[in-house]
């Protein structure tokens, strides 16, 4: 019985923590401190499909956000960053007509902007919706991929491996109370 609740347990903690969205960029400088951004967005293992996303863009890093392309029947937007909020500023695309299907695949989303305190862009936090305002969805850009290799993943939360080591603990010492 108790390692049908471990298999179970574990099973959730993978299934819980893992991101299927996978949205990969690509920068480049245009000169000075002005670059461009083209993101693709993979739908690779969500049963919903993909009907917003939302790439933001930290306060005091980024300013001067220009949303230049997205796919057809996508409308996108740009907000700037606001210090007398604080808040950050972010690129939105919402799909018009058909939405990105689970397993497909969807490029053309382009954002320009002026980078400001540091050097070169990096990851961005990212979130995707479905039906409306359902968050499906969160991670970080990731570089696009030149080659073959492991895409990253995430790793289990801490929380989820903690509660299945002290189960796994619980469990060693009921069974040596019941064998004494």
């Amino acid at each position: 019985m108790y390692g049908r609740i471990l298999l179970l347990l574990l099973g959730s903690v993978v299934a819980g923590t893992t991101h299927a969205t996978l949205i990969t960029h690509e920068f480049t400088n245009l000169g000075g401190n002005t670059w461009q951004a083209e993101y693709v967005v993979a739908n690779d293992t969500l049963t919903v499909a993909i009907e917003e996303i939302t790439i933001w863009y930290d306060l005091g890093v980024y300013e001067n956000i220009v949303a230049v392309g997205a796919p057809p029947d996508w409308d996108a937007i740009a907000i700037q960053p606001d210090p007398l909020l604080p808040d950050d500023g972010f690129y939105d695309a919402l799909a018009l007509g058909a939405p990105l299907a689970p397993g497909g695949s969807l490029g053309g989303f382009v954002v320009q902007f002026d980078l400001i305190g540091a050097t070169a862009p990096d990851s961005q936090f990212f979130e995707v919706f479905w039906n409306g305002f359902f968050d499906s969805d969160s991670g970080f850009t990731v570089a696009a991929r030149t080659g073959p290799g492991p895409v990253p993943m995430p790793e289990p939360g801490s929380l989820w491996l903690a509660a299945l080591g002290t189960l796994g603990l619980a469990r060693r010492r009921l069974a040596r109370q019941v064998v004494s």
